[in-house]
């Protein structure tokens, strides 16, 4: 199994020096290359986008307007859907439908939803043992913009609908802990019993209370300034005795490896926190993508997966760069990108104007499209909504490269839907409930 380095990349800063008039020179050549690229672009985009009847599933006739969607899926294994902003129902929406879509018409088995491995699994398990609904537990374990908004709930209830049909869609988290009220409450008690059963002496040591005490405040979100002598001394024990490659159990929480994603998922967050808003020292998306390894490898081996996660961390980027070791630091997609290849399908979600939610606040916010992304061109195209497969060809994969970034379309970026306007998304009060 690939086993990703903890390593993350802020920006390059790109300086230049020479005569003035060289300058302006190299800046009008520049504007000349960029005008002639995004008028190529913008002729390559009017007779390549298909039409988009609707983003609501219930509100299509049939699946007909996503049939270019799964020509360009092919027969990837696993497909990253990239929503934009974690505040806008119509790309919940839209996505709820994609999610629909690949599942009926696709042969798609698994969501892999950006929230933690660990309460994601809870949830499951509950609903295949207990009969549970995964809607009903999802608030207070995934991620409250997907648990809490109605919009993001439809794939959830969609999931709670075909659970007892002969292909269920199974519901998987990809993420580190993240102050779940599962995780919180139960995942250092669970591993402490986990090692008991298979004989390991650690919850002996002396180092254990102090670990398990770091530990919950970094599960909580709050281990910031803590002493991490003897949680780093454990920490380094635990991986020794848990992180095989190979599985030995069917159920994923009778598995050592399981535990080790657990581990480090507590070990990525102690770091993250010792570093509070600082990326060059945020692993989480390596983690993420090492979480996604292990599970496509192992439990999810042969099936195929959709992943839902937010475009920061979805899409193929550098994120930092480790001021200590200088080695840069990548989001998800890049990794999935390295490990996957031709077997990924990675698309954005965008819409080219229209309100998004101050989810970690309150109010709206509009949305901002540069007039030279490629939301921009679609924009100045008078588009509505509708998908863009890249393009494959040389040519006119070098015009899209001079489209303004963040994303370099055909490369990092396999797709776009888009529409014209987000709908802001706001939490709703849905209880959090206790595991039957």
């Amino acid at each position: 199994m690939r086993r990703y380095a903890l390593g993350v990349v802020l920006g390059l800063a790109l300086v230049g020096c020479g005569e003035k008039a060289d300058t302006n020179q190299a800046t009008k050549a520049a504007s000349s290359v960029n005008a002639a690229a995004l008028a190529g672009v913008q002729a390559w985009l009017k007779d390549h986008i298909s039409p988009l009847t609707t983003l609501d599933a219930n509100t299509a006739s049939d699946r007909q307007d996503l049939a270019a969607f799964g020509d360009a899926v092919g027969n990837a294994r696993v497909v990253v859907l990239n929503e934009d902003s974690y505040a806008d129902s119509n790309a919940f929406e839209l996505m709820n439908r994609l999610v629909q879509y690949l599942h009926q018409d696709k042969g798609f088995d698994v969501l892999l939803i950006e929230s933690a491995m660990f309460d994601v699994e809870a949830i499951w398990r509950s609903a295949v043992d207990k009969n549970a609904s995964a809607t009903d537990l999802a608030p207070g374990r995934v991620f409250y913009m997907y648990s809490q908004t109605d919009a993001s709930r439809k794939a959830l209830q969609y999931i709670d609908s075909v659970r007892t049909s002969e292909r269920p869609l199974q519901l998987v988290g990809l993420d580190i802990p993240l102050a779940g009220t599962t995780s919180i409450n139960e995942l250092l008690p669970a591993l402490e019993q986990y090692l008991k059963q298979k004989g390991s002496n650690l919850p002996a040591d002396a180092a254990w209370a102090d670990y398990l005490t770091v530990a919950k405040k970094a599960i909580s979100l709050n281990s910031a300034g803590s002493d991490l002598t003897q949680f780093s001394k454990m920490s380094a024990q635990l991986e020794t005795e848990l992180c095989q490659d190979k599985v030995t159990a069917t159920v994923m929480r009778e598995s050592a490896s399981w535990w080790c994603r657990q581990v480090r998922g507590i070990s990525t967050n102690v770091i993250r926190q010792q570093h509070q808003d600082d990326k060059n020292y945020d692993y989480r998306d390596t983690a993420m993508a090492d979480n996604v390894s292990w599970l496509l490898e192992n439990p999810l081996q042969g099936k195929k997966v959709i992943v839902w996660a937010n475009a920061s961390h979805g899409i193929p980027a550098v994120s930092g760069v480790n001021p200590e070791t200088k080695k840069e630091i990548h989001t998800l997609g890049w990794h999935l990108q390295k490990q996957l290849g031709p077997q990924l399908y990675n698309v954005k979600i965008s819409p080219l104007g229209g309100q998004v939610s101050r989810y970690w606040d309150t109010g709206e916010q509009p949305v901002q499209i540069d007039p030279a992304s490629l939301e921009g061109q679609l924009k100045q195209l008078g588009q509505k909504q509708g998908f863009i497969n890249a393009p494959t060809d040389a040519a006119i994969l070098a015009q899209f490269d001079q489209i303004k970034k963040p994303y370099a379309f055909g490369k990092d970026v396999n797709g776009l839907f888009f529409y014209d306007a987000a709908f802001a998304a706001h939490q709703g009060s849905h209880p959090i409930l206790p595991l039957p």
